[in-house]
């Protein structure tokens, strides 16, 4: 059986203090103000902000838009941020935290090159945060660090990251299973638009269809789905996702039922469902097979991620781990990218004595298991 030592959490900072939170990983520029006015309490988020790449007409997120739109959006946003709140002059913020990586090199710097000037202009403290840690901690900000405990199970599920993770303390994370391809919310974007769906968010816009449709669940429809990396002769409980698959099969679909590329609502619901459906079971059935493999026993499980909004895959963790005694979902906010779960990551690790060199750059591959950088 595993057995993992329980890490205690250590204050290396008792006194409050003000925090600037930066994220620009992909098309999302982001910035929150945190007040850490108490250390025995969460801190306050006191305003944040947000802007999106409009992505819809090009058809997905280019690299070169989105690197233009951080770096002329952030810096409006941050400075708007200060002057309303007065954060200016001797009152400025006592410490910077700002996405450092992975994510888009040109939307990183963006970010992240204003946040290293700004902790040089204020003389201030900065944490380079990493972006997936960022999100597998936000669970722990509402009860300011004390739940979930260490170790615990996460998925990670965005449109650039699929992993299972288990975390055995701030900096010790090991993934458990990855994807060979692409994220699960990049497949269903591409999957959606395939069945008809436009827009900028066509993911959330595939799942708050199917809410609407949710009396078609189930229902009959010329649509087959299969889960891909299932055990066959030659290959036997392999630890990854494919989410790449998935397109090819709705491809495939859709020339052989719908040539005209047309689905009725009630056609499109049910097609959706199966196509959610199983992408959700893959999810789950390799969470299953490394809990197993591995014989990790943990009493918490966390769900994150702009994938993590969907009430279906919650709903389904839910049902097919019951081992689990604690689920953390983020409310639907802190799923999606946002400089908040970033401010709170910098908080944990500012406060266990991080602090990143102003020479550090931003890093486009930055692997969750190699944080050695954060241990002091």
């Amino acid at each position: 059986m595993l057995r993992i030592k329980t890490v205690s959490r250590c204050w290396h900072q008792a006194r409050t203090y003000r925090v600037l939170a930066i994220e620009t990983s992909c098309d999302d520029a982001c910035v929150t103000l945190l007040d850490r006015f108490d250390p025995a309490q969460p801190p306050r988020v006191v305003e944040e902000s947000k802007q999106t790449l409009d992505s819809a007409q090009a058809g997905g997120v280019i690299p070169t838009d989105a690197a233009v739109h951080n770096r002329t959006q952030v810096a409006v946003l941050t400075s708007e941020l200060l002057a309303k709140h007065g954060w200016t002059g001797l009152d400025r913020p006592d410490l910077v935290c700002a996405t450092r990586g992975p994510g888009m090199v040109g939307s990183l710097v963006g970010g992240y090159q204003l946040a290293q000037g700004l902790s040089i202009a204020w003389s201030v403290p900065l944490v380079g945060v990493h972006h997936m840690l960022g999100h597998l901690l936000t669970p722990r900000l509402a009860s300011n660090g004390q739940e979930p405990q260490f170790p615990f199970l996460s998925l990670m599920a965005s449109g650039g990251h699929t992993m299972c993770v288990l975390s055995r303390s701030l900096v010790d994370h090991e993934i458990l299973v990855d994807t060979i391809d692409i994220a699960a919310g990049d497949a269903l974007d591409k999957c959606g638009r395939e069945l008809g769906f436009r827009g900028n968010m066509i993911g959330k816009e595939l799942a708050a269809f199917l809410e609407q449709h949710s009396h078609e669940w189930g229902q009959p429809v010329d649509f087959d789905i299969k889960e891909p990396l299932l055990n066959v002769p030659g290959r036997k409980n392999m630890l990854a996702y494919s989410f790449g698959s998935f397109i090819s099969q709705v491809r495939t679909n859709m020339s052989k039922y719908y040539p005209d590329g047309t689905l009725t609502d009630a056609q499109k619901a049910r097609a959706g469902y199966r196509l959610a459906q199983t992408v959700f079971q893959h999810m789950v059935t390799k969470i299953k097979l490394a809990m197993r493999l591995k014989n990790i026993q943990v009493d918490s499980f966390v769900c994150s991620g702009g994938v993590a909004a969907n009430t279906m895959l919650r709903t389904m963790l839910r049902a097919e781990l019951p081992e689990i005694k604690h689920f953390y979902f983020p409310e639907p906010r802190l799923c999606t990218d946002n400089a908040t779960m970033i401010g709170w990551a910098g908080i944990e690790l500012y406060e266990s004595g991080v602090r990143t060199p102003i020479g550090k750059s931003v890093v486009r591959k930055w692997p969750l298991c190699e944080l050695d950088e954060y241990k002091v």
